[in-house]
């Protein structure tokens, strides 16, 4: 199309060129135009006339030249087009190459982005894994904690099959409390490490073992055959107890209350079937250290009884419902009242009269036989100085502390307060401690005992023969006097073997410069075979039962009486005041 366009052109321009080659024509000078490929195009007349042309050959030169220029035209096109075309390539590569360029720095972008992300995905994942950790596993022992166990109970709970049994083992370290409080809580850790780890080995792989907070470890057992089989699982974790375990160069025996459920016998859901297995384990550790309890029905309204109970005590304490009764101790060489041992008992409103038996073991649970003693102390003191006033100066008072009350931090202030407040001789105070009390951490024991001596306390080592009965570690405590307990008397007189224990205990307890006092004499037999064994003390229904405040002034002023009336013996006496 755009040919004709260019051809008018050349015909135009060439129509100009001939014009202007007209009127060089005329001019003197040579002028020959020479077109491509060396043709003569045009020459003027001087040329001719130099160079001998005719005008014949000038005309063909004429077109010769004309089709030369179109031929150069052409060349010229198809040139510009080529140039055209290659500038187009050129810029299309440029461009291409920059856009290349931008591509390879964008994909290094998106390389270096997606790295990024990846490095963020897998921090955010190592992070939840953590979290994960944090919340499902125990920090100290690396095992599932409680709420780790719980999913896996809720799970096994919800695709358990009728004919299948599961049980669940609660563990509770006896008295873990004492090392954390002795040794420091960094021991108290490395304890429970090494309790996880025996307890592993004794494991298998139809076990999920967790800590469950603080002592307390809980097991969930499929696949067993029978409880008699599960039985026998019991019993190997509770011999990995039974030797000692060794803390900062010390060893240290600990033991273990388990409490046991089965499902779905004993519960359907996850709840029921903790709580019903915390109160079976709570009901082993009341009968006493390394035992365990098989949950029953019955268990539940036994807690429900305390549950009760405790609420009452908190009542009982507000209501000021207790009361503090006396008994006799004889010195039985001088046959004569030198003291009265202070006992606790609860004015109950609906039920009567409750002794210790009925509610210390739940006080001391709770934590409420500490403000229970502590007011024990002080009335069992006020009464002491009023006997004291009223002229009786011989007499002694024996107040016993609980476990709770003698680890209590504060004790030696507390007494240090009832004695300033009262104003007693610390002398006449008597302090008692069971056996099982001293002897559960000896370095304690020893220090306190010997912190309430330094105020002028005595103390007394209570219920001696039925714990460790040991004459070795009795030399070490710094304490007054030593009571034997009741069991030894209850068969001494039909058992030789009996005798010979009691016998012992005084000469050697005497030895050591103990005052040694018998509890729970009720026969003339006992009593002389006390005085003949050379027993310091006795005490006992045969004398007196505990008896109120106020019958016990009355049983001191008829001693008195005594005194003034030689034919009056103690047992007359004690048979006037008890009517």
């Amino acid at each position: 199309m755009c040919y004709g366009r260019y051809v008018t052109i050349v015909l135009k321009m060439f129509i100009k060129l001939n014009y202007i080659f007209s009127i060089s024509y005329r001019i003197e000078n040579n002028i020959l135009v020479i077109g491509g490929g060396f043709l003569l195009m045009k020459i003027n007349i001087f040329a001719l006339m130099l160079y001998q042309f005719d005008n014949k050959s000038g005309l063909l030169l004429t077109f010769i030249a004309i089709a030369l220029v179109i031929t150069i035209v052409f060349m010229l096109i198809n040139m510009r087009r080529r140039i055209v075309a290659e500038a187009d390539a050129f810029e299309a590569k440029r461009q291409l190459e920059d856009n290349y360029v931008k591509l390879e720095e964008a994909y290094e972008k998106v390389k270096h982005t997606q790295k990024e992300l990846a490095q963020k995905y897998e921090e955010l994942k190592r992070s939840e894994e953590r979290n994960k950790k944090l919340a499902f596993t125990d920090y100290l022992t690396d095992l599932p904690n409680r709420v780790a166990f719980s999913e896996k109970l809720d799970h096994i709970l919800a695709t358990i099959r009728p004919s299948e049994n599961i049980a669940i083992m609660y563990i509770d370290l006896d008295n873990f409390k004492n090392i954390n409080d002795v040794l420091g809580h960094s021991y108290g850790d490395e304890l429970l490490i090494d309790v996880t780890d025996r307890i592993r080995q004794v494991l298998d792989e139809n076990d999920f073992f967790s800590r469950f907070g603080g002592d307390e470890f809980i097991i969930l057992t499929q696949n067993f055959v029978d409880e008699g089989e599960y039985e026998q699982k019991i019993k190997k974790i509770q011999k990995v107890f039974s030797y000692p375990f060794v803390l900062s160069t010390r060893e240290f025996f600990v033991t273990t209350s388990i409490g046991v459920a089965f499902a779905p016998k004993d519960g359907k859901t996850t709840q029921m079937l903790i709580k019903n297995v915390d109160a079976a384990m709570y009901v082993a550790k009341g009968m006493g250290k390394s035992t365990y309890c098989f949950y029953d029905e019955k268990i539940n309204n036994s807690l429900m009884d305390k549950i009760e109970l405790q609420s009452e005590l908190r009542t009982a304490i507000e209501n000021n419902e207790f009361d503090v009764y006396y008994q006799a101790q004889i010195d039985l060489e001088k046959d004569r009242i030198v003291g009265f041992e202070a006992l606790v008992r609860w004015n109950h409103p609906t039920k009567g009269l409750i002794t210790p038996a009925g509610f210390v073991q739940v006080a001391e649970e709770t934590g409420l036989i500490v403000p229970i003693g502590q007011w024990v102390l002080l009335e069992a003191c006020k009464q002491l100085k009023q006997w004291e006033e009223a002229g009786f100066t011989e007499i002694n008072i024996a107040v016993n502390l609980s476990a709770r009350q003698f680890k209590d931090a504060d004790i030696v202030e507390t007494v240090c307060e009832v004695i300033k407040e009262t104003k007693i001789d610390p002398n006449k105070l008597e302090l008692e401690i069971t056996e099982s009390i001293a002897l559960e951490n000896m370095s304690y024991s020893i220090a306190m005992i010997q912190k309430l001596k330094s105020i002028g306390v005595k103390f007394s080592l209570d219920d001696f023969g039925t714990g460790y009965s040991s004459m070795n570690y009795l030399k070490h405590l710094p304490v007054n006097n030593l009571k034997i307990d009741k069991s030894f008397l209850d068969t001494v007189m039909e058992d030789q073997n009996d005798q010979k224990i009691v016998s012992t205990i005084i000469t050697l307890a005497q030895t050591l410069d103990l005052v040694v006092i018998a509890e729970g004499v009720e026969s003339n037999e006992q009593a002389v075979f006390l005085k003949n064994v050379h027993c310091d003390k006795a005490q006992g229904y045969l004398y007196s039962k505990p008896i109120p405040q106020k019958d016990a002034g009355f049983l001191l002023e008829k001693l008195r009486e005594r005194r003034n009336h030689a034919n009056l013996t103690l047992e007359q006496a004690l048979r006037e005041a008890e009517a």
